[in-house]
């Protein structure tokens, strides 16, 4: 029997108002303490991915959403020049243009088609 996502979050709630820890919560369900405390929390909110129009830099973690991969892929890719990347600042920070990674999806979904 499992229990939906609300009700077990409305649980953990009501044991943790009634004074109950996260770690006495998780040894009670058989999870972590850092879990109990992510289900009394609730899950954090998720930005949004950029709007298509947006002309402004993108970060690696936005490129990333856009894409569906991971932001150290991102990285690895523009080091490799798969996909145009711009270092800003002293730290050397990566942001990308929307034009570039638009251009990427318009070739790589070219590229498949012809497969």
């Amino acid at each position: 029997m499992t229990i939906s996502s609300q009700a077990r979050h409305d649980e953990a709630v009501k044991l943790h108002e009634a004074g109950l820890t996260y770690a006495e919560i998780g040894r009670r369900w058989g999870i972590s303490k850092q879990r109990a405390r992510v289900i009394v929390k609730g899950k954090p909110r998720r930005r949004d991915k950029p709007g298509l129009d947006s002309k402004v830099m993108l970060t690696p973690r936005d490129v990333a959403r856009l894409l569906g991969i991971h932001a150290n892929t991102v990285r690895r890719w523009s080091q490799k020049g798969i996909l145009t990347g711009y270092r800003i600042c002293g730290r050397g920070d990566r942001r990308f243009r929307r034009e570039d990674i638009d251009r990427f999806l318009k070739e790589r979904q070219i590229g498949s088609e012809k497969q």
